[in-house]
């Protein structure tokens, strides 16, 4: 039984491992599990695109490159990369292919910008020129030309350079602001400043070309943007005197708004109703004035008391009643 118990143990790790490699082989090669459409595209660089290399569409896995190769095309050589990609896309005019960095340790992916819908294709590309591709950035370029400032500078000034030069290439938005220290740090070093001088004005060259015809339409946006600044400088004292006296009007204000009936929560059906109300009563208010006018009896002359009514009060004893010196007629209730 020995000898069958370990060919039993023998055929189980036999099966373990070769599950282990099959699951080793899907983590690497990261399949995509949907139905694919082939295409191929030239690239005038495609450096570290290698074959299994992802093809994603906004940061989703949507394919894998199947093969890099160089090839030689209308005298110039070119990397033809084979790929697929999820049959829910196509290729249209706008589309753009870019090789960009998944890692700086090498990896990159294939990035596919402005995919077009599948269905909606009628003629679908299969071959994407050089013109509609972005070739791999080569993280040497941003060395040339930095060997004598490199000379002058320590091991940890360089460390600390290509590190935040690595966590902004990464994707991390925070990076930026560590990369344009490091940049400082290296030009504080330069003796000759003059290089420094030339490639900004050739940055702003390159802006002057960019903004070439529309300099006018650039002039009229700063028109617009200054326009609210204007007037808001114009009113500026209004606002200081909104914060001061502001709070006294507006209290008073909400105290006349409560006391007229618009509170918070009044339901503007029944307040247009109780004031529809109040406006008739009003004006049969008004209908009967003069009958109340008619109703008054005349003034009495100057000097004269007003009539009784109802007669006078005949008092028992002649007496007069008077009231702050003046003499008072009583009369009958």
């Amino acid at each position: 039984m020995k000898p069958l118990a370990a060919l039993w143990r023998l055929a189980i790790a036999i099966i373990a491992t070769v599950l282990l490699m099959i699951l080793v082989s899907n983590v690497i090669t990261n399949p995509v599990d949907t139905k694919l459409g082939a295409y191929t595209a030239d690239f005038t660089d495609a450096s570290g695109l290698h074959d299994g290399a992802d093809v994603r569409v906004r940061g989703v896995r949507v394919g894998k490159v199947d093969s890099v190769e160089l090839l030689r095309r209308s005298g110039q050589s070119l990397a033809e990369v084979a790929f697929t990609l999820d049959s829910r896309y196509a290729i249209g005019t706008d589309t753009r292919f870019a090789v960009k960095y998944q890692a700086l340790t090498g990896l990159r992916f294939l990035d596919v910008v402005n995919a077009a819908d599948g269905k909606s294709t009628a003629t679908p590309m299969k071959h994407i020129p050089t013109s509609m591709t972005v070739p791999s950035f080569d993280i040497t370029a941003l060395f040339n030309g930095l060997q004598p400032v490199l000379a002058t500078l320590s091991p940890d000034d360089l460390n600390t350079f290509t590190n935040n030069v690595e966590t902004f290439l990464s994707g991390d938005g925070s990076g930026l602001g560590p990369v344009l220290e490091s940049v400082h740090t290296l030009t504080q070093f330069l003796a000759d400043r003059q290089q420094i001088v030339a490639t900004l004005m050739s940055n702003l060259k390159a802006v002057a070309d960019t903004m070439s015809g529309h300099a006018r339409d650039f002039i009229q946006i700063i028109d617009w943007a200054t326009r609210p600044l204007d007037a808001a400088l114009n009113v500026l004292d209004e606002f200081r005197k909104s914060a001061i006296y502001g709070p006294e009007f507006t209290s008073s204000v909400l105290q006349l708004l409560d006391n007229a009936g618009l509170k918070p929560g009044i339901s503007i059906d029944d307040a247009l109703d109780r004031a529809l109300i109040n406006l008739d009563n009003t004006i049969e208010a008004f209908k009967l004035v003069p009958v109340i006018w008619d109703h008054i009896p005349p003034p009495s002359q100057e000097g004269r008391p007003l009539e009784c009514t109802a007669g006078r009060a005949e008092l028992p004893l002649p007496v007069d009643v008077l009231l702050n010196g003046q003499k008072v007629t009583l009369c009958k209730e």
